[in-house]
């Protein structure tokens, strides 16, 4: 360690950065960082995965190192742990609503959806069932399988099927004036799903 910080005695910031980046090692990565850079030593322990090390890492990104564990966590598919760790940190909204985006994706079916967000609930706050929900139906409408919104076992769901059917309905860009029958993966007979498409058509196309 001591030839380590001595061989870095010389070098600017910047090179201490690039040579903690180079590093082959956690040790030597971490103490070739400048001693207040936390950016540096965060992406040290991201790189090794050395979690316990966050609270080393200078403020704020001790917090930025929890946010990135909290998805390395959510990786091995453990939910309520990678809540846990995001609920720790000052940037908790973008972190959960990111793990539960990404749980929700998880998911096959909107039965599926539902027993599993129930098992999460009591891990986090319900204000990110929306974010679940918007998950779920986002990966499902570009697999072209999404559900009829009445299979919803919600309220949220049911609003986040409609708002992703509006953010799919205003990425096309449709003009007004064209008869856009609605795609082939809204289930047919679903009034639901239909309408929130209509809706969304007249709202959002092109030109009108």
């Amino acid at each position: 360690m001591t030839l380590v910080l001595l061989a870095c005695a010389g070098l600017s910031d910047a090179e201490r950065v690039r040579a903690s980046g180079d590093a082959a090692d956690f040790p030597t990565a971490m103490s070739t960082c400048p001693e207040l850079d936390g950016a540096c030593k965060m992406e040290a322990v991201v790189r090794f995965a050395e979690w316990p090390r966050c609270p080393d890492v200078p403020h704020p990104w001790d917090d930025e190192c929890r946010f990135r564990q909290a998805e390395a966590v959510e990786r091995t598919d453990d939910g309520p742990a990678a809540f846990a760790l995001c609920h720790s940190t000052i940037y908790e909204v973008g972190c959960a609503t990111h793990v539960a985006g990404q749980q929700a994706r998880r998911t096959e079916a909107v039965t599926d959806a539902g027993e599993r967000w129930a098992l999460l609930a009591p891990h986090t706050n319900e204000r990110f069932a929306f974010d679940y929900w918007r998950g779920f139906w986002r990966t499902h409408i570009d697999r072209g399988d999404a559900p009829a919104i009445e299979a919803c076992p919600s309220r949220v769901c049911r609003d986040a099927g409609g708002r992703e059917l509006e953010a799919t309905v205003h990425s096309l860009a449709i003009p007004c004036a064209a008869e856009r029958p609605p795609p082939g993966w809204i289930p047919e007979g679903s009034v639901a799903s239909r309408a929130a498409w209509d809706a969304a058509l007249s709202r959002h196309c092109v030109g009108g």
